[in-house]
């Protein structure tokens, strides 16, 4: 009997991990896994991935949420841009390190399992509202 459970524990772990990654879909645009770390200060970068699965090129060009004053577009260097191009089949990654979303102004800390909704807009796809998770780091797939 403890062999057969040990047979079906990773299979269980694997669907488990799936439950918990998270991701959506708007028109050509696919965003994988928003998440942010936990804050102490008034600030918080999110991070998730990109891409444009059509023909033609999309901007990444703002966002809104009811947890901060201001959502703004960051580049690797931490310059506030006013759009990410988004190229098709060219995925972007928004992660430490690199480009960010900077949300400023923040209501209250985020603290480790929270949750929060960001609306991303895009100059041809529209908006969209996903949820972010407040974690110490993403899931790897």
């Amino acid at each position: 009997m403890h062999r057969r459970s040990l047979l079906l524990l990773p299979p269980a772990l694997l669907l488990a991990r799936a439950a918990f990654a998270h991701s959506y879909k708007l028109g050509a645009i696919e965003i994988g896994h928003p998440w942010a770390r936990p804050s102490v200060t008034g600030k918080a970068a999110v991070f998730l991935a990109l891409a444009n699965t059509g023909r033609d090129t999309d901007r990444l060009v703002g966002g809104s949420t009811p947890i901060a004053a201001a959502v703004i577009l960051r580049a690797a260097d931490g310059e506030a841009v006013d759009e990410v191009d988004l190229l098709p089949h060219r995925p972007v990654a928004f992660r430490p390190g690199g480009k960010y979303i900077a949300l400023l102004g923040l209501k209250a800390p985020l603290a480790l399992d929270d949750s929060f909704p960001l609306t991303l807009r895009f100059a041809g796809a529209g908006e969209i509202t996903v949820t972010v998770r407040v974690e110490d780091a993403p899931e790897e797939d």
